[in-house]
């Protein structure tokens, strides 16, 4: 395997996690705090736009991480 197809596979691999962790957010927004289906489209069009920053490297998620917690007190333990 080349480095190459390594840095594909883990792009890949990225981008497939991100996805399904969306799926199980849009979930709960549905049904445990009643977003609607425009509400559903929004919040999926935002993460998507996030998402696809952290695939190209324009964003990390940790710093993401450290932001929720500096900035609104949310950690994730």
């Amino acid at each position: 395997m080349t480095e190459a197809d390594v840095e594909k596979a883990k792009k890949g691999a990225v981008d497939t996690a991100l996805k399904l962790s969306q799926a199980i957010y849009l979930t709960v927004l549905k049904d445990r705090f009643g977003f609607d289906n425009d509400q559903i489209a929004d919040a999926w069009q935002a993460m998507d736009k996030l998402s696809q920053e952290v695939v190209e490297g324009r964003i990390n998620l940790w710093d993401l991480v450290t932001v929720l917690k500096e900035e609104s007190n949310i950690d994730f333990k």
